[in-house]
């Protein structure tokens, strides 16, 4: 579903990271993890097409990137959203409408879709209210909401949990993974919170300037207690 070949991204004349090869198939829930500054955000824009790469190639159900998007093949949430919400005068139904602004569905189907998919995430009860209003948990609904009523094939997500409290961090996790689970879609995430991350992925990729794991998290957990040098060695523990 998603294959990343030799992938490269500089900085002026600094690699963030480099030669990065894997695959995820489709359907697979991938936490994508590592120390600050590893390259992780980086590497999920790459697969997204937000940034493109200084090296190598990015191919999505045997597209280009750019093929993907235009497809409607990939939803993106990025991180902190909530930092630049508080002034911003669109409604929960308008913000989680922008998903389908490059869709060429009639405008009852567009609203159908909207309330059917803040219905699934729990805010249809919001549907009018500002979304600068809302919570950072209840915002993060939203941009998850934005994200699937494209009803894409990938979904990538940047720290989804960051900044909200343990309760809503793990209700969104439930979430993610019943999505992922019932439309088999795949997911690849940025998270720092091991702790909700491992128990919903079926993959683990560790970042740190390079890829230092690939595989289940039941191998991650052993290499992480007994060869934790694998992971943080090279740049301090995270």
């Amino acid at each position: 579903m998603i294959a990343a070949e030799a992938l490269g991204y500089h900085y002026e004349r600094e690699w963030i990271f480099r030669d990065v090869t894997f695959r995820i198939a489709r359907g697979e829930f991938t936490a994508l993890i590592g120390p600050n500054g590893a390259g992780k955000s980086t590497l999920l824009k790459l697969l997204g097409g937000i940034y493109l790469p200084s090296a190598g190639k990015v191919r999505i159900d045997d597209m280009t990137v750019g093929a993907a998007q235009r497809a409607g093949k990939i939803g993106y949430v990025p991180q902190n959203y909530s930092q630049n919400t508080a002034a911003f005068p669109a409604s929960v139904a308008e913000v989680t409408a922008l998903g389908l602004v490059t869709s060429r569905l009639s405008q009852a189907e567009r609203e159908r879709r909207v309330m059917t998919v803040l219905t699934e995430v729990g805010m249809e009860a919001y549907s009018r209210y500002r979304i600068g209003d809302l919570s950072g948990g209840q915002q993060q609904r939203v941009m998850i909401a934005q994200a699937l009523v494209k009803q894409p094939s990938v979904l990538l997500l940047d720290e989804p949990t960051s900044g909200i409290d343990y309760t809503t961090g793990s209700e969104l996790m439930k979430l993610l993974r019943f999505h992922n689970q019932r439309d088999n879609i795949t997911v690849v995430m940025v998270s720092h919170d091991l702790e909700r991350a491992l128990p919903c992925a079926d993959r683990v990729l560790c970042l740190n300037r390079e890829l230092c794991y690939d595989g289940r998290p039941d191998g991650f957990y052993q290499a992480h207690e007994y060869g934790r040098h694998l992971f943080y060695g090279k740049r301090g523990t995270p």
